[in-house]
């Protein structure tokens, strides 16, 4: 108990690098050690009866716990525009012991680049440029409503929405669309026309319809707080409500809305924050 306590306090101190926290004789461990703005972390409370956990906190925002693996275990989604620097991961438990560990968040490295508007958006004008950020703005609104539940649907690793991988625009860097700068958050996998576009986990089908910007949009609460939204789709396969297993087929690719060619774009939000996909996917490994 000795060796524990004073692991704890150089933890604290920040002699140590990795994160962790001893409460009630249990360790509260991170994967991975390390995080960056928009990256997701799995937290796993080890020697904690359930029972005995009141809340977890992420800068004092509560994130729920649940089984996975028999182990007890929270994901926490880092926002793309978090504050680079010192952020707090806080246990309490039923008698009201708190022990809070310190997580530096890295700053990402800015990236940008030109991303024209389709003429069927209307093309390069400032018209076409007002009208499309604002559109943006009415579509977040919508998604930011979808239901997301504490509880997992799933059981096992996440998978890749599609048969074959390959990457063609990757998370985190900006957009600039005239006087605008669009951040993308999401992953974008190369995919022709109807290419089958698959469920990443189990869940229930939230949203299944078409947005001007973001194109025909599904997208499946698979619980714990986790939400994957499948975008610029040709069609959709599923039905509102409708659940789903991992592998179902959603959807076909496509290039419907704002997008210059066919592809798929993923995007993974914890507890409504959207991170990126490919460190999202490495959790599980």
């Amino acid at each position: 108990m000795q060796s524990s306590i004073r692991i704890f306090l150089l933890i604290l101190a920040g002699l140590l690098p990795a994160p962790a926290l001893f409460a009630h004789g249990g360790e509260l461990l991170l994967t991975p050690e390390a995080v960056a703005q928009g990256e997701p972390f799995m937290v796993t409370l080890a020697g904690i009866d359930i029972r005995d956990v009141k809340k977890l906190t992420w800068d004092a925002r509560r994130i729920p716990v649940f089984l996975y693996k028999s182990k007890l275990t929270a994901l926490v989604g880092v926002d793309l525009l978090a504050r680079a620097g010192k952020h707090t991961l806080k246990l309490t438990t039923l008698d009201l012991d708190e022990v809070a560990a310190t997580v530096t968040v890295r700053k990402r490295p800015k990236i940008t680049a030109p991303l024209g508007i389709p003429d069927k958006l209307g093309g390069n004008t400032r018209v076409a440029q007002n009208r499309l950020v604002t559109t943006l703005v009415e579509d977040n609104a919508i998604l930011a409503k979808i239901i997301t539940t504490p509880v997992p649907a799933w059981s096992g690793a996440f998978r890749f929405p599609l048969r074959n991988i390959e990457i063609i625009d990757a998370y985190g860097y900006s957009r600039n669309t005239g006087s605008y700068s669009i951040p993308h958050k999401g992953t974008d996998f190369r995919a022709a026309t109807s290419t089958a576009v698959l469920a990443i986990n189990d869940g229930v089908v939230r949203l299944a319809r078409e947005f001007t910007v973001y194109g025909k949009t599904v997208a499946i609460d698979h619980g714990g707080g986790v939400v994957s939204l499948s975008m610029h789709l040709s069609k959709i396969q599923v039905k509102e409500g409708q659940k789903i297993k991992r592998g179902d087929k959603v959807g076909f690719s496509g290039d419907t809305g704002y997008a210059l060619g066919p592809h798929l774009h993923l995007s993974v939000r914890i507890h409504g924050v959207s991170v990126d996909p490919i460190k999202f996917f490495a959790l599980f490994r």
